[in-house]
């Protein structure tokens, strides 16, 4: 099923949106609302519903030697719209920020594991006692 969205950057009217599809999208949400606007906030709407939205930062400017690095920070999608493919357009809207990115993964969440392989991410390293309920250890990707 292929989705219509409109990507935008968050705005201060987004926060309970943002909020409550964090709550929906993660057995343990743990971003307050004031947390979202800190980064790099993309939302997906789909018929002006808030339905996704990718969080990121710029972790190292780069130079003209070395590209810039980006992380993810939070990436998610309301229930009814996963397999859609707004997770990849979200990726996409993202990798354009030419840069080298990294993210953690629970590595209990084999769908979001996948997810990023299929956009060339691959393991290289693992944070263990990372995530908190349940203590679980974090799967530290990069893309290639």
């Amino acid at each position: 099923m292929a989705i219509d969205a409109v990507l935008r950057a968050a705005r201060t009217l987004d926060l309970p949106a943002l909020v409550e599809l964090e709550r929906l999208a993660f057995a343990v949400p743990n971003w307050p609302a004031d947390t979202f606007l800190r980064y790099d906030c993309t939302v997906a709407e789909v018929s002006g519903q808030l339905a996704g939205f990718l969080v990121s930062r710029e972790i190292f400017a780069g130079d003209v030697t070395v590209l810039p690095e980006r992380e993810i920070l939070n990436l998610a999608v309301a229930p009814p719209y996963r397999r859609a493919g707004l997770a990849t357009l979200l990726m996409r809207f993202e990798f354009r920020n030419n840069a080298i990115f990294t993210l953690e993964v629970r590595e209990s969440n084999l769908a979001a594991r996948a997810l990023y392989e299929r956009h060339g991410f691959v393991e290289i390293s693992r944070r263990r006692g990372y995530y908190d309920n349940p203590i679980e250890t974090a799967i530290v990707m990069q893309k290639k």
